[in-house]
Order: structure tokens, then C-alpha cells, then sequence
């Protein structure tokens, strides 16, 4: 008999939509990431990923969540880019260092995850006491209690839910 412990998935719900490579229609897809990817943009920030961010990462890997379970409520899921960001573009955006740069530049602390819409981030402060929360840029309003529950209510409940609330 196996003394090992089973390890917890938080993000089996996605396993079906992770794919070899990015399909062209705008649904949603997850590729893996190899772990040295996490680990090198670990290296780049100086701290580790959150605890259901780096979850997801491992679990699941990096894509777009545009079509969830139910059919969208109307077509505003067209406009929403709803990308989960690869840990290196975290770390380039973090350090100012990626293509495009948000204007004005991220607060320190801020880990932009989750892009809702073109250069519109939502971020984690992992050195805050929640460090799973999401948050709007500079913590102005609260997306969600944790990552892995935005992730789901993306999937489960709708995909433009953070549109829909009143901040």
C-alpha cells in the first residue's frame, strides 16, 4: 500500500481545453508550461507565484478562457481578451520590460495575471496577507476572494462577469 499522498488539483474543470497548439477561432485554450518556466520567471521576480496562481501554471499552463460551460449572455465576450498570462510575460510586465508596457506603469507589488481587455490587467499583490485576491489595477476594487474562483466563474458562471459588476 502507497503512503504517498495524493496531491490536490484546483483546476480539473479545465483539462479538456488544453491544447498542443492555439486554436485559430477565439474560444477557449490553455497550453502547458514547462515547470523551468515558472521557475525562470520566479528567478525574474524575486518571490514565488501565489499559491492558486502557481496552480494553474502547473496544472494548466498559460491561454485564453473566452467560452465557458453556459452560452454567453450576450455578445460582449467578443470584445474581452480574458488571457491568463504566461509567467514570463508576468515577469516582463512586472520589471517594465515587455513590448507594450502599461500606461501608467503598474504599482509595485502589483503581478498583472489576467488580462480582461487589450492592456486592461488584473493583479495579484503576493506579498499582501491575501495574496490570491484579484484585484482591478491599484487595488481599486476587488475581482474575486482568489484566483482559482475567478477561474471558475469564468468557466461556470460567465465569461464577461467582471463587466457586468458595479465597481
Amino acid at each position: 500500500m502507497s503512503t504517498q499522498q495524493s496531491s490536490v488539483r484546483l483546476y480539473d474543470d479545465l483539462r479538456p481545453y488544453v491544447v498542443d497548439l492555439a486554436p485559430s477561432d477565439k474560444g477557449t485554450w490553455f497550453r502547458k508550461l514547462e515547470h523551468r518556466a515558472i521557475l525562470e520567471a520566479e528567478a525574474r521576480l524575486g518571490y514565488t507565484f501565489p499559491r492558486e496562481v502557481r496552480a494553474f501554471y502547473e496544472e494548466i499552463g498559460f491561454g485564453v478562457l473566452r467560452r465557458g460551460v453556459n452560452e454567453p449572455k450576450d455578445d460582449q465576450w467578443r470584445s474581452v481578451a480574458n488571457r491568463i498570462l504566461h509567467p514570463m510575460t508576468v515577469a516582463a510586465l512586472v520589471q517594465g520590460e515587455a513590448e507594450i508596457n502599461p500606461d501608467p506603469p503598474l504599482r509595485t507589488n502589483e503581478w498583472p495575471v489576467f488580462e480582461a481587455r487589450e492592456n486592461d490587467y488584473f493583479v495579484v499583490d503576493p506579498f499582501s496577507g491575501e495574496p490570491n485576491t484579484v484585484y482591478t489595477r491599484y487595488q481599486i476594487d476587488r475581482v474575486a476572494g482568489g484566483f482559482r474562483e475567478m477561474i471558475l466563474r469564468l468557466l461556470n458562471d460567465d465569461v464577461t462577469f467582471y463587466l457586468r459588476r458595479r465597481w
